[in-house]
């Protein structure tokens, strides 16, 4: 976070294109994937992610965007996604909502994954989270994949701190329901040997 906070005062005070250059590299990766998962358009995602840079340098003099910098990065690009869906959808008369986003197949594989895994116990995995409403799939890749706090996801999706623990211990609940003993030490050792895939943008 340090290294965040110096980089924007510098391209606040200094209009450092170098140091916006390194936020971006330092961000991009994280909202690739996030907008992977709300639009399977490769394109729409790296042109919304563009976007929302620009716009970003473009309000740099306002104090209030550093408060916590990822978040505000994740919520702006949701935004430019779903109005970009929006106008692809407009044609087919119907409005877009948080519950048609996050509906994307999750690729659990991106978190937890190396060529001789147990790919039966992946699987499984996969399938369970794929089958959870979009909202809850959404709140588990906030948390576990992104890393955010209970308050940001809360404050990001407008529900409560308490509904989203409700959210991710629903979720774990149908995992540890649906796989045995053997199956979660195996996932958990895996954990540690993560290769996440990303694509630059």
């Amino acid at each position: 976070m340090e290294r965040i906070h110096i980089l924007w005062e510098q391209i606040v005070q200094e209009d450092d294109k170098e140091a916006f250059a390194e936020l971006y590299n330092l961000f991009i990766d994280d909202l690739y994937r996030y907008g992977s998962k709300l639009s399977p358009d490769e394109g729409m995602v790296k042109d919304s992610i563009q976007e929302v840079f620009l716009d970003l340098y473009d309000k740099r003099k306002k104090s209030n965007i550093t408060r916590n910098l990822r978040l505000y990065l994740i919520v702006a690009l949701k935004r430019v996604l779903i109005r970009k869906l929006q106008k692809h959808r407009r044609l087919e008369k119907r409005q877009i909502n948080d519950v048609d986003m996050f509906d994307v197949q999750y690729s659990f594989e991106e978190q937890y994954m190396e060529e001789e895994a147990s790919n039966m116990v992946l699987e499984k995995v996969k399938k369970i989270i794929t089958d959870l409403p979009a909202k809850q799939k959404e709140i588990i890749y906030l948390r576990f994949n992104l890393s955010l706090e209970y308050a940001e996801i809360s404050s990001m999706l407008g529900i409560s701190i308490e509904s989203v623990r409700k959210q991710v211990y629903r979720a774990i609940k149908s995992v540890r329901e649906s796989i045995d003993y053997p199956d979660l030490l195996l996932l958990f050792l895996l954990s540690y040997n993560t290769n996440a895939s990303s694509s630059r943008v």
